[in-house]
């Protein structure tokens, strides 16, 4: 019998070497339902927000809504979207995604506070979420494919701080979830950045508990830096995993500012996620 390196090297599988001609086309074949189930995300979050939403939110105005349950029906109609989307796009092999608690997802108000490993960890929060206020980077809002969505939500603009924050509190009193990833963008390969104070503020600021919700990714898949190409051979999981509410005013000391607690709660917060980070799978 062949030494066992010599029958790899005849089927292209050494480590370091390059694959053979019929695994690059397995692979190529890979991309393709994958491409279209990413693609269809984009072209649903253009279709929501050229036509649906603005016609949506015409048809309400007309009946006498106001800006609050506009937001609200149009964060709906973004949910059913994105459900089906990520159905979509688990059917075409694209993604696997399991949520483990998810059904608190569905009470009204919450602040959640959630890790942000990947590109597609928004579309999979929301396939849970019937009504969510994200706080959004610049880097989405100036993107021609989900501008008009992200405007049409009603989503809060990341740039002004204290502004988000002022905006988030008003949104929570009234009943509405917010969304907050405290990294402020999708995590380091290498492990979670600082979480910045804007989730702690909210808490404190309209006396809500904080539910963490920990996205895993496994394997590793469209990453900050990685390219949408490069995609696992296994289909890749995203697990949603919602923990138990942190309460804020378990946090606070006599006397002490919101300033100065919202410190200390977001040390809180970044080593609760620290603590379940997996270099591995998150």
């Amino acid at each position: 019998m062949a030494p066992l390196n010599q029958e790899r090297d005849r089927e292209g599988e050494r480590p370091g070497a390059a694959p053979s001609p019929a695994s690059a086309l397995a692979r190529g074949w890979l991309l393709v339902p994958r491409s279209i189930a990413f693609a269809s995300y984009a072209l649903a979050a253009g279709s929501l927000g050229v036509a649906v939403i603005p016609i949506a939110r015409f048809v309400g105005r007309w009946r006498g809504l106001d800006a609050d349950a506009l937001d609200v029906r149009s964060q709906w109609i973004i949910h059913r979207t994105t459900y089906w989307q990520t159905r979509l796009a688990e059917w075409l092999g694209a993604a696997r995604i399991v949520g483990v608690g998810a059904e608190k997802l569905r009470e009204r108000p919450l602040l959640i506070v959630a890790n942000h490993p990947s590109l597609y960890d928004t579309p999979v929060l929301t396939r849970f979420l019937p009504q969510a206020d994200f706080i959004v980077s610049s880097e989405w809002t100036s993107n021609p494919f989900l501008r008009g969505a992200i405007q049409g939500g009603g989503y809060l603009a990341a740039e002004n701080g204290a502004l988000a924050v002022r905006g988030a509190v008003k949104r929570l009193r009234a009943g509405r979830t917010v969304v907050v990833y405290p990294e402020g963008t999708r995590s380091a390969p290498e492990g979670l950045l600082p979480f910045q104070r804007g989730a702690a503020l909210m808490a404190l600021r309209a006396d809500i508990d904080i539910v963490p919700v920990v996205i895993r990714v496994t394997p590793r898949t469209l990453m900050k830096g990685q390219s949408v190409t490069d995609m696992p051979d296994e289909t890749p999981e995203w697990r949603v995993e919602v923990g138990d509410p942190i309460r804020p005013r378990d946090y606070v000391l006599p006397g002490e500012n919101k300033s100065a607690c919202a410190r200390r709660l977001t040390t809180v917060l970044q080593d609760y996620f620290e603590k379940r980070w997996d270099s591995g799978s998150c």
